[in-house]
Formats: structure tokens, C-alpha cells, sequence
């Protein structure tokens, strides 16, 4: 034990991290954390503060403080409201370091964090800026967003109302009323996504508006990193990815930021199957829909909390309230997961302090709702994975060929050459990464190239392996060489290279090749071509020999052919043929 002179403290449970102030200016730190291994001790540092004027020494307090955790990486955070900063400390076992500065604009701030996104309350302006600190720009992620709240569903409310007695229908009244005021006198912030509204006994839990705040960045790969890296709403960001996808090639971007946006995608796939979080075949929990929220929004919405009603959640089988607000026994529950979780502290560097457990699902704490048309085919058939296995909103080029090519080349009229290049670096990236597209992808920039009688480049795709060699490949090759004969034996020449035998002889056959389909079914041994169709073929050429050679062929190599029935009928044919040659030449 060792005595120290504090002036305050700081703490989080999510963190289990202690911070002691001392000094006359109390910007001296010592810092704890406690975890089941024992209690770590921190190297003492010292905060920065700017003076006002030279005989000044402003005192820092316990509010202007917070610890927050980000990515699992434990952040102080110091509010220097003379130098109008917000002052970032990352914690390592050896070290406190200083990472930098966020400016802020009001004197009133408070800080969140919601799925490892930092948000900057304004409080004097009423807005909140966004940081994702995972990247290495300061910059915030999207314009300034306004808090909005979310009160009670309209039907709960009344009820509530016409079933109370005169004293509860004044509360649920008051609370209606007090839902309007954003950042009240009375709004103490706890980290990292709770506000506490003393006077109206309300609870508030923030999230997350992943559409508005895509809506209000115009950097579409930032934006489109950042909505990977989401947690929390995988489905959502996975639909709004989707969605801007479409757009940027919809509206004909230019190529290159196109390409940089299919990088990031690309890019967060291989990743997600590099650390297996792509499937991780564990269920989500179906949470309840219906929990009062406050969002942060432009029009509707941007960054939204949930409202817990420290009165409203009890234990009560009331019909309507029970599937609609999760009881206190569950929330409590949930809380205890969090702990055991994060009851070790965690590190991917032996030098970094971090929490423990890395990850927390707080949506099992208020209930998960989801948003946007439910019409959408893409939100719909991601939503069928939601009770599933769907846990990282990485997109897959299988669910790229379906939700963004195959969907935009439908819609997209005139010149197919910019599309055309969408697909070839989308195929570039792929290849980059060593990863597997969709065959119909390859059929459907044939098709492309072909509708704009682009022969020869389709050619040079193909002989450069810039199309992948398939079956479907080849076949669509051969469709579209109906009008160039160079690329139907393209495709004839891939399904022999992709040894696909019988494919390969039926189409020398339709061809009037049978002579050529016989020697390579001898050579190769192709025993699945039925004989009718070369005996067919040979019939129709109404030429004797040729059809004497079919059947000497099949005599020879298919034991007992001569007892088939193909053999007898055009055997008996054949005998019609040389009976009638021969009257013809008398």
C-alpha cells in the first residue's frame, strides 16, 4: 500500500480502469486496472492544459476526464478548454502516450462510444461529431449530426394512458412531453453510450443511424471502410453497402474512385475469411423491436439512443409491454455477460493495455430494431441470414455479382463499355486478393462485350485468363459466337481444355463434326454421348458411308451394340439407303 494525495478520480467498469488526480492544477495521473490476474500499475504522466493569461493555472476537473475504450484499446480523453482541444492518452503497461488532438467547438462537451466510434457531444451547439480513430485521419467521419430522441411507441403510450390510474397517466403524460429536450441541464453522460436524465427519470441508450451518416459524407470510400468495421448492425451496413455500390456506378462515376471503392470491399471480405468472421456460425438473438430510442439524425435520423424507463421495465407479463421492453432480470443479465467477458485484460501488443474480452453485444441490452424498406430484395434476403449466421458485413463477389451487377446492368442503358470496366477491376482486385468470383460475373461481361460486337477484346480477355475458365464461360462463349465464328470456337476450345468431354463432343455433333466427334470419343474414351445422336447426325446427311461409319464405330466400341435397338433401326436404314442408290443407278 502506498498513500497518494487525490484530489478526484475517474473510473469505468468496461475499462476496470481507475484514474487518481493529483497536483494543484490536478493534472497529475496515476492510474490502476484491475483485472482477476491483479492490479496493474500505470507509469504516472502528466496532462497537458494550455494558460489563459501567464499568472494563471487553470484546474482541471473530474468532468473534463474520460476513459473510453475503442477497438479494445483503453483511451484517456482530456477536454482543454482553453486551447479549445480534446486531448486523446493511450494506455500501454510501460507507457501513457499522447495520440494527438480533436478540436472542439463548444465550452459544454461530453463524450460516447458506440460500436468503437467516438462521438463528440456539442453540447452548446446540439450536435455530434463522429471520429473512427481505427483510421489514421483526424478527421470526422461525416458532418456534424444532430441528437434525436425516440420516445415510446404511440400505442404503448396510450394504452399506458387509458389503463392507469389518474397519477400514472400524469407521469406517462410528462415523460411524452420531456422527450423533445435534447441535451437538458440534467443529461449526465456515462461512458460509453448511456445518458441519465435525472429530473425525468429517464434512461437513454445512444445509437448508431448508419444511413444518415453514410447520407452525410459525400468520400465514398471512407465511408464505405468506415460501414465495415461496424459490429453492431452488421445486416444494416451490409444493405447500405450494397446500396452505394449501385449508386456510384448507376450514376457513372469516374472509374478510378469506383475502383477504390471495390478495393474496400474486396479488401474487408478477405480479411473477414482471414480471421473467420465472415461465418462464424453463431445464432444472433432475436431481441425485441420495439424499445423507445433517440437517434442523431439530419431528417430522421443519424446517431439514435434507446430510452429505458427505470418505471416501465419491471417484471410484468402485461400483454404488450412484455414483447415490446426487455424485463430488468434479462438487462441484468446481459450486464453480467459483459463482465465475464472483459474480466481479463486483452492485448494484441505485450506493451498494450486493452479491455478484456474484446467485444460486448449491447444490443441484447435494449433490443435491436432495424429500419429501411422492407421491400428492399437486398434487405430482404440479407435479413433471412440475420437469425442465422451473418456476424461481419463484409460482402462476398458472390453477393456482388447478384446485388450490384447483375442489378445495375438491368437498369443501365446505352454504351455497356462502362460497366464493362467496372468488371474488370473488380475482377483485378479479386485476382489481387486470390479470391473466387461468381462464374456468371465472366458471363455476364461476355454478354456486355458481344451486345457491342467487342470480339476482339472479348478474345483477349479470354486468351489473357482475365475470364476465368468455366463451363458456364464456354457456354456463353458459344451462345454469343452464334454471330463470330473465332468466339464459338473459343468456347469449343475451353470445354476441351476443361476436359469436359461429352459437353465438347454433342457440340461437334450439333456442328455436322461427327466424324471429328467420333475420333475424340475414341481418344478420350467418351461413353456418355448417347450413339442416336451421331447416328442421327450421320442419318441426316443422307450420306450411306458416313452412316455405315457411325455404326462400324459404335459396333466396335460399345460391346453388344448390335442388340440395341438403335442398331436394328438404322441398320434397316441403312439397307434402305444402299437398295435405294442402287435403283437409282440402274
Amino acid at each position: 500500500m502506498r498513500k497518494l494525495n487525490v484530489c478526484w478520480y475517474v473510473y469505468t467498469h468496461e475499462s476496470r480502469l481507475v484514474l487518481l488526480a493529483s497536483g494543484m492544477q490536478c493534472r497529475t495521473f496515476t492510474g490502476f486496472q484491475l483485472s482477476s490476474a491483479g492490479i496493474v500499475r500505470l507509469p504516472k504522466f502528466d496532462m497537458a492544459m494550455a494558460k489563459p493569461e501567464a499568472n494563471s493555472k487553470p484546474v482541471l476537473a473530474a468532468e473534463d476526464v474520460y476513459i473510453v475504450t475503442v477497438y479494445g484499446r483503453i483511451y484517456c480523453l482530456q477536454v482543454d478548454r482553453v486551447a479549445m482541444l480534446l486531448h486523446s492518452y493511450r494506455f500501454y503497461r510501460d507507457a501513457v502516450v499522447q495520440q494527438g488532438s480533436l478540436p472542439i467547438y463548444s465550452r459544454k462537451i461530453a463524450v460516447s462510444v458506440v460500436d468503437n466510434v467516438l462521438l463528440v457531444h456539442q453540447i452548446d451547439a446540439k450536435v455530434v461529431i463522429l471520429y473512427d480513430i481505427f483510421a489514421d485521419s483526424r478527421a470526422p467521419i461525416s458532418a456534424p449530426l444532430p441528437l434525436q430522441s425516440r420516445g415510446f411507441p404511440r400505442s404503448y403510450s396510450s394504452s399506458s394512458r387509458s389503463s392507469g390510474k389518474d397519477g400514472e397517466c400524469s407521469e406517462v403524460n410528462n415523460k411524452i412531453d420531456h422527450e423533445g429536450i435534447i441535451y437538458g441541464d440534467n443529461w449526465t453522460f456515462i461512458v460509453p453510450d448511456l445518458i441519465c436524465d435525472v429530473s425525468n427519470n429517464f434512461l437513454w441508450k445512444i445509437h448508431l443511424d448508419l444511413e444518415a451518416i453514410a447520407a452525410s459524407s459525400s468520400e465514398t470510400p471512407s465511408v464505405l471502410e468506415f460501414l465495415q468495421r461496424r459490429k453492431l448492425e452488421a445486416i444494416k451496413a451490409k444493405q447500405l453497402c450494397l446500396g452505394i455500390a449501385r449508386t456510384v456506378i448507376l450514376e457513372r462515376r469516374p472509374v478510378s474512385m469506383v475502383s477504390k471503392a471495390i478495393d474496400v470491399l474486396v479488401s474487408s471480405y478477405s480479411l473477414s475469411l482471414k480471421t473467420g468472421s465472415y461465418f462464424k456460425g453463431i445464432k444472433t438473438e432475436s431481441t425485441s423491436s420495439g424499445v423507445a430510442k433517440t437517434s442523431v439524425a439530419r431528417s430522421s435520423t443519424d446517431v439514435s439512443t434507446s430510452r429505458i424507463d427505470g418505471t416501465s421495465i419491471r417484471h410484468e407479463s402485461t400483454a404488450g409491454v412484455d414483447s415490446e421492453y426487455p424485463s430488468r432480470a434479462s438487462t441484468f443479465s446481459a450486464s453480467e455477460s459483459e463482465e465475464n467477458a472483459s474480466s481479463a485484460p486483452l492485448r494484441t501488443d505485450s506493451r498494450d493495455l486493452q479491455l478484456g474480452g474484446g467485444k460486448v453485444d449491447r444490443v441484447n441490452l435494449t433490443g435491436a430494431h432495424s429500419s429501411g424498406p422492407t421491400d428492399n430484395p437486398v434487405f430482404v434476403n440479407i435479413s433471412e441470414q440475420q437469425d442465422s449466421e451473418l456476424t461481419s458485413p463484409a460482402i462476398s463477389p458472390d453477393e456482388m455479382y447478384k446485388f450490384v451487377f447483375a442489378a445495375v446492368e438491368e437498369e443501365m442503358v446505352g454504351d455497356p463499355s462502362y460497366l464493362v470496366s467496372i468488371i474488370v477491376e473488380f475482377l483485378r482486385s479479386t485476382n489481387m486478393e486470390k479470391i473466387k468470383v461468381h462464374p456468371n460475373l465472366y458471363v455476364l461481361a461476355i454478354q456486355l462485350l458481344a451486345r457491342n460486337e467487342r470480339y476482339a477484346e472479348l478474345e483477349s480477355f479470354v486468351t489473357n485468363k482475365i475470364l476465368e475458365p468455366s463451363k458456364e464461360v464456354a457456354l456463353q462463349l458459344l451462345e454469343s459466337g452464334r454471330q463470330n465464328i473465332q468466339t464459338r470456337k473459343l468456347g469449343l476450345d475451353m470445354l476441351r481444355q476443361l476436359s469436359l468431354h461429352h459437353d465438347y463432343v454433342s457440340l461437334l455433333v450439333q456442328d455436322g463434326r461427327y466424324n471429328e466427334a467420333l475420333r475424340y470419343a475414341r481418344k478420350y474414351q467418351v461413353t456418355t454421348v448417347r450413339p442416336a445422336l451421331f447416328l442421327q447426325a450421320a442419318c441426316s446427311s443422307n450420306n450411306s458411308q458416313h452412316l455405315a461409319a457411325v455404326l462400324r464405330f459404335f459396333s466396335d466400341f460399345i460391346p453388344d451394340f448390335r442388340t440395341t435397338s438403335d442398331f436394328t433401326t438404322y441398320y434397316g436404314i441403312l439397307n434402305e439407303m444402299n437398295t435405294s442408290v442402287a435403283a437409282t443407278s440402274f
